[in-house]
């Protein structure tokens, strides 16, 4: 699933979901199990985003959900 959507183990990504622990669990598989080089855990995730008023919130057409 992911090799369709991130094909460079090289390019970066960024993990997120609501308070960071299942994006926790994404990051170690990318990293620990796949070889992916350049990922990050954003630990605060929606919860912290959402509570900033000047942070944009919509959807880019180059994000993709799983």
């Amino acid at each position: 699933m992911y090799s369709e959507v991130l094909p460079n183990k090289d390019q970066a990504v960024v993990a997120y979901c609501h308070s960071g622990v299942r994006s926790a669990h994404t990051t170690f598989v990318l990293t620990e199990l796949l070889g992916y080089k350049n990922v990050k855990n954003y630990d605060g995730s929606w919860t912290e985003w959402s509570n900033f008023d000047n942070y944009p919130k919509e959807k880019d057409s180059i994000t993709t959900i799983f």
